[in-house]
């Protein structure tokens, strides 16, 4: 039987995987929205490069800031749900704002909102299924993205074929209803983790772990154990430079269909949709080989083909070929999304996990903050080729970074 088949039979209870994916997939249904607009919101307000790479900056600014602080909240209080909650409806609002967006003011307070809204995601989600799938952490985590996938690829192609009929602000005002009809169902029908474990039983010491409420006093002794350990700061060091790559493509790519290959806002749609289709297929599996052979190896693999593919990428002039290599890029960057956030709950524990989670992401959101930024520059001055070459260059470190990471770790010894 196949690994991925077999450990998903082993998941009791797939209900609370389901919404917590499908609420997943909903926060970056608005970030995928918000890039193929994007271009268009440029072109009509008469911006440059590193104006829109400004724009995605305050983005990552804005993650920054609710991963450092998120962390530390959820692990004492430990309300899952309603910070999930929380993060739906500020994608509702930044679409919202979005659709009412004249001036640049308007569109930098759209992408703080994104910024809670896809990024405070991740702290309460990844303990939340972590606690409850602790047998089969890197499956349940590779659907958890398969969601966010999801939402990746399906809102950009549908925001597209809407704008070939209406303006992107109508667009963007007609897609916040999905978001909101998402937070209510998560918020009625989600329900707490130790419910859900108490029911489903997955262990004895697991339910005596999760039992055991989390005081100050040992919140901030395992705190102190997280911050010293060195495999994990160099796993957020990994992930911040992996996240660079990865963002920075999602960034710079619909500016590069528009404004160099002179594409329309359906094929951008379509593109970003390329992306996330392979990965789609490839996460779970990425997941399930992780708690296979190990998180180090697969992360190695992936790395390799992303830095290649993009290597070549600014060579193909033919925008259907371009698109197809873009596919493959996104297919290995975004495979490897679950295996990292896997080997993050490997390194923490229960007392600390929303904290770690606030670490990884807080160290993405810092280092991927200054790609738009850089390569908006970079573009203004030299061209957008030139910004996928600085991609290529980043990815590479990310592969370096990775080879020296600890070879050994909680899964495969």
């Amino acid at each position: 039987m196949h690994p991925v088949i077999k450990n998903f039979r082993e998941i009791k209870d797939v209900k609370p995987l389901s919404i917590v994916s499908l609420g997943h997939g909903a926060t970056h249904w608005v970030n995928g929205i918000f890039l193929v607009l994007l271009p268009f919101i440029v072109k009509d307000l008469g911006l440059n490069y590193t104006t829109a790479g400004i724009m995605a900056s305050i983005f990552y600014i804005a993650a920054f800031s609710i991963t450092l602080i998120s962390g530390p909240i959820i692990d004492i209080t430990r309300e899952y749900i309603k910070f999930q909650f929380m993060c739906l409806i500020s994608g509702v609002l930044a679409l919202i704002i979005l659709g009412f967006t004249d001036s640049i003011f308007l569109l930098a307070t759209a992408a703080i909102f994104i910024g809670f809204c896809v990024s405070g995601w991740h702290t309460p989600s990844i303990p939340y299924l972590s606690k409850i799938y602790h047998n089969n952490r890197g499956l349940a985590l590779s659907i958890h993205t398969v969601g966010a996938s999801l939402g990746d690829a399906v809102g950009p192609p549908i925001a597209g074929l809407l704008m070939l009929f209406l303006t992107w602000k109508t667009t963007s005002l007609l897609l916040s209803i999905p978001v909101m009809i998402m937070a209510i169902y998560l918020i009625l029908r989600l329900e707490p983790a130790d419910k859900i474990i108490d029911r489903i039983k997955s262990t004895k010491a697991l339910e005596a772990d999760n039992n055991k409420p989390t005081t100050r006093v040992k919140y901030i002794e395992g705190l102190k154990a997280l911050i010293g350990n060195r495999s994990m700061l160099q796993l957020c060091l990994l992930a911040g430079v992996w996240s660079m790559t990865q963002n920075g493509v999602m960034v710079f790519l619909p500016l590069y269909l528009v404004f160099v290959m002179d594409a329309s806002p359906a094929l951008v749609g379509f593109a970003l949709f390329s992306i996330q289709i392979g990965a789609i297929f490839v996460g779970p599996m990425a997941g399930s080989w992780s708690d296979q052979i190990g998180t180090r190896k697969v992360v190695l693999y992936a790395l390799a083909v992303s830095t290649l593919l993009l290597l070549f990428l600014p060579f193909f002039n033919n925008i259907y070929i371009f698109i197809g290599i873009v596919s493959l890029v996104g297919c290995s960057l975004y495979s490897i999304r679950p295996v990292i956030h896997s080997w993050t709950m490997d390194l923490t524990t229960d007392k600390t996990s929303g904290s770690a989670v606030s670490m990884l992401f807080t160290a993405q959101a810092a280092l991927t903050g200054m790609v738009p930024f850089i390569g908006g520059i970079i573009g203004d001055n030299y061209g957008l080729k030139v910004t996928f070459y600085m991609l290529t260059l980043i990815s590479l470190t990310a592969l370096i970074v990775a080879f020296f990471m600890p070879k050994i770790n909680s899964k495969v010894r």
